[in-house]
């Protein structure tokens, strides 16, 4: 049995977001919906990637309202960890030491059906 130590590698990622899913929902933050997206959610992804994950909050809130509160969240839970909002303000990056990067996106709670709803299709139909 191969043991794959690479810290980059699909278990390693697989930790990073249950970690990830379990402080953003018992962290009071009304999370209603959470769901991995992008290439690795649709298992196109290279080894590089980064793992992109979008989630709705209870009551649509704006990026600029919330994202402060993600941030301080994120901050406090990963502590040795980069975390910073995208330069337009449309997503929070948190990429830790291990060389692991995440994209949060806060999508309102349709938005979130409709982006979730086709990635799941996808994997149906295509994996």
């Amino acid at each position: 049995m191969t043991f794959n130590n690479n810290k980059n590698s699909e278990a390693h990622y697989h930790r990073l977001w249950k970690s990830i899913v379990n402080v953003m929902t018992k962290s009071n933050l009304k999370i209603s919906r959470i769901a991995q997206a992008g290439s690795r959610a649709l298992r196109t992804h290279r080894p590089d990637s980064d793992m992109d994950v979008i989630f709705s909050v209870t009551g649509n809130p704006s990026e600029e309202s919330f994202y402060p509160r993600l941030i301080s969240v994120l901050k406090s839970n990963f502590k040795a960890d980069n975390v910073y909002p995208g330069s337009n303000y449309n997503v929070v990056h948190l990429d830790f030491q291990s060389g692991a990067k995440f994209d949060l996106v806060l999508l309102s709670e349709n938005d979130f059906d409709d982006q979730h709803e086709d990635d799941v299709n996808y994997r149906r139909e295509n994996l």
